[in-house]
């Protein structure tokens, strides 16, 4: 095996419910290497929390959308619940 392949991380990504104070997402969550689980994200030092395919609801209007990719600041998280096993 050559050097470079060795490098190559592989990826999963983990469904989750985000609860903000005035938002709700439900997104996905990309794990470096598949043993990384969603607290290792929400414990490192990284200032955000990036989502892809999400669904994201207003709580007060109660309005949703779609968007490719959210970034959520950890200081503003709630909760977060995994929905289901890592792909």
């Amino acid at each position: 095996m050559s050097l470079e392949t060795s490098r190559v991380m592989k990826e999963a990504k983990s469904k989750v419910f985000v609860v903000t104070e005035h938002y709700e997402f439900v997104g996905f969550i990309h794990l470096i290497n598949l043993e990384r689980r969603e607290s290792d994200v929400l414990n490192d030092a990284k200032p955000f929390v990036h989502l892809t395919d999400v669904e994201l609801k207003v709580k007060e209007s109660k309005k949703t959308s779609t968007v490719p990719f959210v970034a959520i600041n950890k200081n503003c998280i709630i909760c977060v619940i995994p929905m289901d096993h890592k792909e």
